[in-house]
């Protein structure tokens, strides 16, 4: 049997392996554990592809909020400026929108008078329109009235009564037209619808200035003259 020396110590694993290796050895251990904690930072670190973009997303936002050179703020001057060229141009725009409103405005009374004047013309056309034609008719009805004087006692046949019926008619033809004669013996002379053609002496039995005696029937169509009547009037005493 072999027997344990009582005078050796009883050695733990760890402080065994402490024991077991000279001071230097312990150092050397130790070295590569420190080693191992800084051969990283002796190697160059290579950005991947994910980095390269977000760097660049991060820059293009940085550059996004901050003001490029060429974007400088207009000075006062230049919004002075344009507040001024504002200004005229709203200032002819309305100097332009009274100027088109005068315009309509006169255009618009224009058209009224013109509108009132043709309504007036027209009116006037519509009551004129037969002028020529009754006054080249009037020599005839004049014919028949000396007709019917110049028969006398005669007028009373049948022939005397058929020229006085034509003569009538013809009248109420032309009264429908608008044609009425200008009463004249026994007025006061009207220079306006009456022509003088002859004086009587004071004391013809017409006051002074008075129509005494008719030579020719005057006219009126409407309230325009057609033909004057031609008169003879008694002079002043």
């Amino acid at each position: 049997m072999v027997q344990h020396d009582k005078d050796v110590p009883t050695v733990e694993p760890g402080a065994r392996a402490t024991a077991a290796e000279p001071d230097g050895s312990e150092a050397g251990i130790a070295a590569p554990a420190a080693g191992q904690g800084a051969a990283p930072d002796r190697e160059t670190a290579v950005p991947s592809p994910e980095a390269g973009e977000e760097a660049a997303s991060a820059a293009a936002g940085g550059s996004e909020g901050e003001a490029a050179p060429g974007d400088a703020p207009p000075a006062e001057e230049d919004l002075a400026a344009e507040a001024a060229r504002l200004r005229e141009r709203v200032a002819a725009l309305e100097a332009r929108e009274r100027e088109l409103a005068d315009q309509y405005v006169r255009l618009l009374a224009e058209f009224d008078n013109y509108r009132r004047r043709t309504r007036q013309e027209m009116e006037t056309l519509r009551k004129t329109a037969a002028e020529r034609l009754l006054a080249d008719v009037l020599p005839v009805l004049d014919s028949l009235e000396h007709a019917i004087a110049a028969a006398g006692e005669a007028v009373e046949t049948p022939l005397g009564q058929g020229v006085r019926l034509i003569r009538q008619q013809l009248g109420d033809v032309l009264a429908r037209h608008g044609l009425m004669p200008i009463e004249a013996v026994g007025q006061p002379f009207d220079p306006n619808t009456m022509e003088a053609v002859a004086e009587a002496e004071p004391g013809e039995g017409a006051p002074a200035g008075h129509v005494v005696e008719e030579y020719r029937r005057g006219y009126r169509l409407h309230d325009k003259v057609l033909r004057p009547s031609l008169v003879k009037v008694a002079a002043a005493r």
